[in-house]
């Protein structure tokens, strides 16, 4: 049975400073949010302009055309241009935490009780939250069930695809539906994938997956042609790429969010949703699994808003605010207490997620200490091996050894 709260201030699962009444005459004040393009249209929709969450104050949300554009601003922000609060990776919150440019925040036990604990440990730095979880930022595969059934194993799926090819009926076999980023999967279908993980969860950056000769000799098998390069089975070039492909009912599947489901179901395509299988069909394959959410900026205090700001975060910390953002988002929740009002493809991101999800760990996958991160370091060898008709092993290793040195330096960070 789901807890329900207990109104949506009254029992405000974020506990700021004391709350201050303005007066009659107080002059309303503007409390900035800054997001993406993801998270920032839905925001839009559900606060932007709000003068009732935070009396006295007026929410104004600011989108950034992407991620990079967003952390780029943000780096570069001071006292009189930055934001209040953030809407990125909560993970972002804690590296920011570190440097004394966010806020930590108080949870409430009612608060503790709701949320994923795994999502609030996300978060926390030094035993303080700093970052609220509000979305799980996963993937999980889209089957387009006009090329029959989703298959059980990748190698099926393989073959389907040069069925389709032969067909006419299809271009790309699997689609990493947001570039490098959502890569891994087919990586780890094919026998390869990132670092290992020790018994209690924390990355082992001793053994380096990347460059398996399991992989190697998959990829060669399964996603070249005779001319060395791509037979169309695998494609990164994220939407603006093989997913107009998966749009136009030319791809067979793609490996993309919650936040792709409008514009599939828009597109007429019937589709199915579960994890990427492993090329036999035994044991998993992996995606990224993050939490999206939002800090509070020490900028909130220069503005003089933080009393406002906090009271933003509670309303989104409760069902109320919650249930609006996840249904604005179209992304799972890791709030416990909405879990059953939300649709039943987003909660199948949310199990997926909890079932392959493999901890995304920014600060080695952003390190480019060996020479590029491992976002990069996955386009230079993809196209190298795809593009160029490279060797797939020799490649393979090349990249491998700049993630060690990446690996190396980012543990440290931990």
């Amino acid at each position: 049975m789901h807890k329900s709260f207990v109104g949506v201030l009254a029992s405000a699962a974020l506990v700021g400073s004391a709350v201050l009444v303005p007066s009659a005459h107080a002059a309303v004040k503007t409390i900035t949010i800054w997001a993406d393009d993801q998270r920032g249209p839905a925001l839009k929709k559900i606060i932007d302009g709000n003068t009732t969450i935070a009396k006295g104050y007026i929410v104004k949300v600011s989108t950034y055309a992407n991620y990079d554009a967003l952390d780029g601003a943000w780096q570069k922000a001071t006292a009189a241009s930055g934001p209040d609060i953030m809407f990125n990776p909560v993970g972002d919150a804690v590296r920011y935490g570190k440097s004394g440019k966010v806020l930590p925040l108080f949870l409430s036990s009612h608060a503790k009780d709701v949320f994923s604990s795994t999502a609030l440990k996300y978060g926390q730095y030094q035993g303080k939250q700093y970052g609220l979880p509000l979305d799980i930022d996963t993937t999980s595969m889209y089957w387009n069930t006009k090329f029959g059934p989703a298959p059980k194993t990748f190698a099926e799926l393989a073959a389907d695809f040069q069925k389709a090819k032969a067909a006419g009926t299809a271009t790309v076999g699997f689609c990493a539906g947001d570039g490098t980023w959502g890569a891994l999967p087919f990586l780890t279908a094919l026998g390869g994938g990132a670092w290992g993980t020790k018994a209690n969860g924390t990355p082992d950056i001793t053994k380096n997956y990347f460059n398996t000769k399991a992989l190697a000799t998959n990829i060669a098998t399964y996603a070249l042609g005779s001319d060395g390069k791509s037979n169309g089975l695998f494609n990164w070039d994220g939407w603006d790429g093989c997913g107009q492909a998966w749009i136009n009912g030319k791809a067979l599947a793609i490996n993309t969010g919650a936040w792709r489901l409008q514009a599939t179901k828009d597109a007429k395509i019937n589709f199915t949703i579960q994890p990427t299988p492993t090329l036999d069909g035994t044991g998993l394959t992996h995606q990224w699994a993050g939490f999206g959410g939002a800090w509070l900026s020490t900028f909130a205090n220069d503005h003089q808003v933080s009393v406002g700001a906090r009271k933003v975060l509670a309303w989104f910390a409760s069902e109320e605010g919650a249930l609006a953002y996840a249904n604005a988002t179209g992304r799972p929740s890791p709030n416990t207490a909405i879990t059953s009002s939300l649709s039943d493809d987003v909660r199948g991101f949310a199990e997926s997620g909890a079932k392959n999800g493999s901890v995304q760990v920014d600060a080695l996958l952003g390190d480019a200490t060996g020479g590029s991160n491992w976002y990069d370091v996955l386009t230079a060898t993809f196209t190298d091996i795809f593009n160029n008709g490279k060797p797939v092993q020799a490649t393979l290793d090349k990249g491998a050894k700049i993630l060690a040195g990446d690996w190396a330096d980012g543990i440290t960070k931990l």
